[in-house]
């Protein structure tokens, strides 16, 4: 269980890196959510299929596994923003 986590984590990293890449590239008026939906989809099937071989439920895994890197991905930041400010040290209080 702790290995599939930090799977999810890395992938939802090099995800969130790839989508950062390329929002400069597409134009502006791509939504983001559904470049991430798609580099998601595309990164963690190729992930699947490298470490788990090709089989159909292999794939379907990384098909439904790929939304869980998605919504990490897309959440994961402001989640931890929102934690950070909550919680960060105020100077004089």
């Amino acid at each position: 269980m702790n290995s599939l986590l930090g799977y999810v984590g890395l992938l939802a990293t090099l995800v969130s890196i790839i989508v950062q890449i390329l929002k400069g590239v597409l134009p502006q008026s791509f939504p983001t959510q559904l470049l991430t939906l798609i580099v998601s989809l595309i990164t963690t099937v190729l992930a699947v299929i490298a470490f788990g071989g090709a089989t159909l439920t292999t794939i379907l895994g990384g098909i439904f596994g790929s939304f869980v890197v998605a919504f990490v991905s897309m959440n994961g930041f402001d989640t931890l923003k929102d934690l950070f400010t909550r919680y960060k040290y105020k100077g004089g209080e």
